[in-house]
């Protein structure tokens, strides 16, 4: 009975919280709808409380309103949707029944009051009980009853009405009807995108995500829609299916990152002296961990200084289609979006030069390992090229064969000169799908004798979005290539207060308003910081493979043993810089990393459990005191983030899981989005922990090759196949030549 009557309670002062917006309804009516939508949304029902806690709920209501008030018909509505949601439809609807009776005695009337909400509300119940009931189109009349009021009340440009479209869009994709599915899908879809673009043109970063995470549903039904639309029809999908899902999937990958970018270079490049001090101001604030509010303000503070001086922020970017991604494609070239809708399920849009639309594909549901299906997202987090067995090998054919379905694969370039390009999400984002077995792998008495991957067989490229094909290429006119390695990590605190003041000097003249079976991790060890042999081999090979060719038009600077601090690196920022290589150890942290959390206690942003490690970071890992103003040697991601390295076309990571991070909707929280938001191009990075000496070949290798002409995509196939060819040391298993990944080399 306790819980009954805290129920009970809880629900009253729901309904009176609603009904007290109500009356400011002329005030705000989209927040009276979202109130009521929310409150639907966030409730939670017993099931055990059935009949009795309705009929309690009735009787508050009857002693304080009358049978016949509009309030008391409320109520029935209220409790007619927690019985649709215990499954109660017959009572439900029952409820119903009653609250209409009562409503009737007050009139639609005009659009100005509770009686249209209400109204709207009732619509909606409707709809979904007859849904539940699997009467689907008397669910899809009262769903399009309710969106014509929508229309009416809020507006045909309101995000309500906008939203109701693609439910009625759902809805008649449950019936299999794919026209009326895709009529009212377009009806809104271009008006919600527009409404997007303009926010985002107008809001602060903090408010663009949040604001982003509240729309992204919107984008996420119309990637289920698709989904589900393939499937119902055995893949028999109309075309603007396909092309609205691989338009959804160009607007929303990167989408926040790709905002800040441009909104920083839109900044830079307007000339607009105010706007750009206050924009440095705010990079060097949000290191320091500044108060959001304080960061909001100043971005708000830039776009009215824009705005006063007649310039206006906007992102062209958002506005490329499928169709500007197939112009720009060769003839035997096959673009690959993926993408994982809200069930978890995956799928992919593929587009051809010569294809009147795209076509949607979807990947292998299950996964049979070790005579188990699993989902294949789980097969995916469990899926390892660190062990090269007959067991696993196997595990990875077959994850292979759910990622690479005979459904993509008949459509993959039958030239030399053709090109696969790929768009990742989810666990894809963190998995080196590229070097999948393509060919079941040959083993003989338990060891892997022959193992072709992907990428031995075709020209694979990983891309953030395929929209980067449709983009004009960015022209590197800088000259400067910067290679850390052999760093000396045991600096004394002297040392680093005066290689400081070397580079505080340098900044205030240059950056002024710009902004041997070792392996390089860190994780478990106990002592100082160990030195990495084959880093400084690396480093060394690199910078005179650079300096004895002119060709590149480049001309490398080693930064070795104490040169190689976090402050010689962060002086980079606003110099032009065209190469950036480094060779340390790197790091990325999670919850049950609990040593490096204990020494290094970088904060809860994302950006700042990922990074690399410099000269004299021993300071700080063996606990002692950091002179006040001294970097520490642990350079974090969210400290690359506000580097200005706009012009930089090569950042090579040649370090332990430089490619990890978070995986979100928007991409990998790590040391590649810190690059990327500092204006980075391409990315050489790690997927897990990397062999010193392996690496140190690797690396040698795609220099050679990168530096005499190739492309960076064929320097580092190129290299991999030498690391491959020495079989007596084994590097010929993935484990050795497969953690690295190539984002965004298209050259």
């Amino acid at each position: 009975m306790k819980r009954l009557a805290l129920i009970i309670a809880c629900l009253v002062i729901a309904f009176n919280a609603a009904s007290q917006e109500y009356d400011n309804m002329a005030k705000n009516k989209d927040e009276v709808l979202s109130l009521k939508n929310s409150i639907l949304r966030e409730m939670k029902y017993d099931m055990g409380v059935g009949n009795y806690y309705l009929n309690s709920m009735c009787a508050l209501y009857e002693e304080t309103f009358t049978k016949n008030s509009a309030e008391y018909a409320e109520c029935m509505m209220w409790c007619a949707m927690v019985c649709e949601r215990m499954g109660d439809n017959k009572q439900a609807l029952k409820l119903l029944k009653q609250s209409k009776e009562i409503f009737k005695l007050y009139g639609k009337g005009p659009f100005d009051g509770k009686d249209t909400i209400n109204e709207i509300f009732y619509l909606d119940l409707k709809s979904e009980l007859y849904y539940n009931s699997n009467i689907d189109y008397k669910s899809v009349v009262y769903s399009r009853k309710s969106s014509d009021l929508k229309k009416a009340y809020f507006g045909a440009d309101s995000e309500i009405y906008l939203r109701s479209l693609l439910d009625i869009s759902k809805l008649y994709t449950e019936r299999v009807n794919m026209k009326k599915a895709w009529q009212y899908h377009n009806l809104g879809y271009n008006s919600y995108v527009s409404l997007i673009k303009k926010e985002f043109c107008e809001k602060s970063e903090s408010e663009r995500v949040n604001y982003w995470y509240s729309v992204k549903s919107y984008i996420d039904k119309t990637i289920n829609i698709a989904h589900a639309s393939t499937k119902k029809s055995n893949g028999r999908v109309g075309d603007s299916i396909a092309g609205s899902a691989y338009n959804a999937l160009l607007l929303s990958k990167g989408l926040l990152l790709n905002t800040t970018l441009s909104f920083e270079d839109y900044v830079m490049e307007s000339g607009n002296y105010e706007a750009l001090l206050n924009l440095n101001y705010k990079k060097s604030l949000s290191t320091q961990g500044a108060p959001q509010s304080t960061l909001d303000s100043l971005d708000h503070v830039i776009i009215e200084v824009l705005k006063e001086s007649g310039q206006t922020f906007n992102i062209p970017q958002l506005s490329i289609s499928w169709q500007d991604v197939k112009r720009n494609l060769l003839p035997d070239d096959l673009a690959v979006e993926f993408y994982k809708n809200t069930d978890g399920n995956y799928g992919a849009v593929l587009i051809k030069h010569d294809w009147k639309a795209p076509k949607i594909v979807h990947l292998g549901e299950i996964v049979t390992m070790n005579k188990k299906s699993i989902m294949l997202s789980k097969a995916l987090n469990e899926c390892s090229f660190e062990t090269f067995t007959k067991d696993n090998a196997e595990k990875l054919w077959r994850i292979s064969r759910a990622v690479w379905t005979d459904e993509i694969v008949k459509y993959f370039p039958t030239t030399d000169e053709g090109r696969v390009f790929f768009a990742a999400e989810g666990e894809l984002l963190v998995t080196g799908i590229e070097y999948f077995p393509f060919v079941k792998p040959t083993c003989v008495d338990n060891k892997v004798t022959e193992y072709y991957c992907l990428s031995d067989l075709y020209n694979v490229y990983r891309l953030t979005s395929t929209r980067m094909l449709a983009v004009d290429n960015m022209q590197y006119s800088g000259t400067a290539a910067a290679v850390f390695g052999g760093l000396e990590y045991g600096m004394d605190a002297q040392d680093l207060l005066a290689d400081k003041e070397k580079y505080t000097k340098d900044n205030s003249e240059e950056v002024l308003y710009a902004f041997n079976n070792d392996n390089r991790d860190i994780r478990n060890v106990e002592e100082g910081v160990p030195p990495l042999d084959g880093t400084e081999r690396e480093a060394d090979s690199i910078v005179n493979i650079i300096n004895r060719n002119h060709d590149k038009n480049l001309h490398a600077v080693a930064y070795m043993e104490e040169e190689g601090t976090e402050a010689a690196f962060k002086s980079l920022g606003g110099k032009n810089q065209r190469l950036i290589h480094v060779a340390s150890h790197g790091f990325f942290y999670n919850e049950s990393d609990s040593l490096l959390i204990k020494r290094l206690g970088l904060g809860k942003n994302p950006l700042s459990h990922s990074g690399l490690i410099f000269a004299g970071a021993d300071i700080k890992w063996l606990g002692r005191s950091v002179p006040e103003g001294v970097d520490d040697g642990f350079l974090t991601a969210l400290e690359i983030s506000v580097l200005d390295f706009r012009g930089l076309d090569l950042v090579v990571l040649s370090a332990c899981e430089t490619a990890k991070g978070y995986v979100t909707g928007d991409g990998v929280f790590g040391l590649q989005r810190g690059f990327k938001m500092a204006g980075s191009n391409s990315i050489l990075m790690s997927l897990w922990k990397v062999d010193d000496d392996a690496t140190c070949l690797l690396m040698t290798e795609f220099y050679k090759n990168w530096i005499g002409g190739k492309t960076k995509h064929d320097a580092l196939e190129m290299a991999k196949q030498t690391v491959r060819s020495h079989t007596e040391n084994k590097w010929n298993e993935p484990k050795f030549w497969a953690a690295f990944i190539l984002l965004d080399g298209i050259d």
